[in-house]
């Protein structure tokens, strides 16, 4: 095999890798909820991914944790319904240690034996580092001396043990993560797409918005720190999992997007429903994409994520093929025994290829073969009905490229045969999607070009 194939066979299998978690659903829980919600009530019709919160590197290289966190039945539970379970590092106010162990080789390596002996002990399948956030180029260097000694260690201990990381979505903190080069020894990254406004901010703007309001708005959304991450960090958007906060935050102002005087409070979802005709009025910013509540004497309002914008979430994530979802956190939805954003999460979050029998439109399937493929490829239609079929290639980046069919089709099956002919000059060998859409159903399938 020559230079250029062996280059070629690591690009694929470096891009199989990156997709090959798509569609995760991945719940913090942090060891404060344990009350309200035990490990064996967690949804795993949902939840793909338990990230069990928080544990956290002193300076000396030891592991400390809450109170009574760690347990063997917890991780056992959770791996017999079908769930990874990972050990989260860190945490808001736990970085001291990260920085002190990073700098030393030889704290980074006490560090990563006393984390496997951890993971070996209570069974975890990886961990997930937390590290908010480092501040330095000096921070940045030590981040990658420490992932990538952990991975080596990781993998010729046990090769299935996943890293994963949480990661900020915009240049303040992202300056100092070195992407390029921990996209390849981390599995995923659960972008923390909430707190974008807060006791920080200009206005008193949503939590969480979905797109920019107002438009312009320096603070960002949802859309821009993905874009964020994928455009201008490089990651491949199978790598990334969309953070859905299940809690908002309350300002003393009069409206959405107007200033706020004294102190912002976070506030759960479970808080909020009952407040609404309770002294409370119910909006809905259709430039963000957000709920959010009034109070009826016009001094303070509330941001939060409902079934609602979760569902515009969960489509957004699909369309630029989001490798899952990430949510902070596991019970906070809870309302008299119903988990509302975790239904919406199951009932709008398109996990096609990961669970088909739940969430494969009724009315039509599609299959594409062969794949890998370097010439011509052939898509296979199922159709319960007669209906209007259009098929569209979409970039790594959800990126539309163009349209391979539009048309009406009679029930049964359909062929189309075809190649990258007419989009040579577009594009060269790598990950690509079909996207095939009829009325209100989708679905999409990965596939890999070889020039």
């Amino acid at each position: 095999m020559n230079v250029l194939s062996k280059f070629s066979l690591i690009i694929i299998l470096i891009f199989i890798s990156d997709f090959s978690l798509a569609n995760r659903v991945v719940g913090y829980y942090p060891s404060w909820v344990s009350s309200q919600m035990t490990a064996s009530s967690i949804n795993y019709e949902v939840v793909t991914h338990v990230n069990h919160a928080f544990a956290w590197p002193d300076e000396s290289g030891n592991i400390l944790s809450y109170n009574n966190m760690l347990s063997l039945d917890f991780c056992q539970t959770i791996q017999s319904n079908g769930a990874k379970v990972l050990l989260s590092l860190g945490g808001w106010g736990n970085d001291v240690g990260f920085r002190t162990v990073s700098a030393s080789p030889e704290l980074r390596e006490l560090f990563i034996d006393n984390l496997l002996n951890i993971v070996d002990t209570y069974g975890y399948n990886g961990v997930d580092l937390d590290w908010e956030h480092p501040t330095s180029n000096t921070d940045r260097q030590n981040l990658n001396f420490l992932v990538s000694e952990m991975d080596s260690i990781f993998n010729n201990h046990n090769p299935d043990l996943l890293i994963t990381m949480a990661v900020p979505i915009s240049n303040w903190s992202g300056q100092w993560y070195d992407f390029s080069f921990l996209r390849f020894y981390i599995d995923f990254f659960n972008a923390m797409t909430y707190d974008i406004h807060g006791g920080w901010s200009s206005h008193a703007g949503h939590n969480s918005p979905l797109f920019l309001s107002p438009a312009g708005d320096p603070d960002g959304s949802c859309k821009t720190g993905i874009d964020y991450l994928v455009y201008s960090r490089g990651i491949p958007s199978g790598q990334i999992n969309l953070g859905l906060p299940f809690w908002g935050k309350k300002y003393n102002a009069t409206n959405i997007n107007m200033p706020f005087t004294g102190e912002v409070v976070d506030k759960l979802y479970s808080e909020i429903p009952s407040l609404i005709n309770n002294g409370w009025s119910y909006e809905w910013d259709s430039l963000a994409y957000s709920p959010y509540l009034r109070k009826d004497d016009g001094t303070k309002i509330m941001t939060f994520d409902n079934e609602e914008s979760i569902k515009y979430k969960c489509d957004f994530a699909n369309t630029r093929s989001l490798g899952g979802v990430m949510i902070w956190a596991l019970s906070y939805d809870l309302v008299q025994g119903e988990q509302r954003l975790i239904q919406s999460i199951k009932e709008n979050y398109l996990s096609l290829e990961s669970n088909p029998g739940n969430l494969l439109p009724s009315n039509f399937s599609m299959k594409s073969y062969p794949n890998p493929f370097n010439s011509n490829n052939t898509i296979e239609l199922d159709l319960k009905s007669d209906q209007n079929i259009s098929i569209s290639l979409i970039s790594i980046n959800g990126s539309f490229i163009g349209e391979l069919l539009n048309q009406n089709i009679s029930k049964g099956k359909f062929y189309l045969k075809w190649d990258m002919k007419d989009f040579s000059s577009k594009v060269g060998s790598g990950v690509f999607f079909i996207k095939a859409s009829s009325n209100n159903n989708q679905i999409v399938k990965k596939i890999i070009y070889l020039k």
